[in-house]
């Protein structure tokens, strides 16, 4: 039983962590400064794809607190 929750542990940090690093940066930073941003939409452009990961990143930390808890009352 602790093998399997372990298991779902592992998959649900390495969701998070690949969710993480797939969104575009939420701040603008300097290339706006050189003329680098010229998306015609805006902030908006990506804003479904990042809701996506927004979801994965939350069902995510959710299953690792579920799993932790349940970890920690068998042991």
């Amino acid at each position: 039983m602790t093998t399997a929750i372990s298991v779902i542990l592992m998959i649900a940090s390495l969701v998070i962590v690949l969710s993480v690093t797939a969104q575009e940066p939420k701040t603008q930073g300097m290339g706006t400064l050189g003329g680098q941003e010229t998306n015609v939409f805006g902030k908006g452009a990506h804003k479904s794809k990042d809701e996506r990961l927004d979801k994965f990143i939350i069902a995510g930390g959710i299953v690792i607190f579920i799993c932790s808890i349940i970890l920690n009352a068998i042991n």
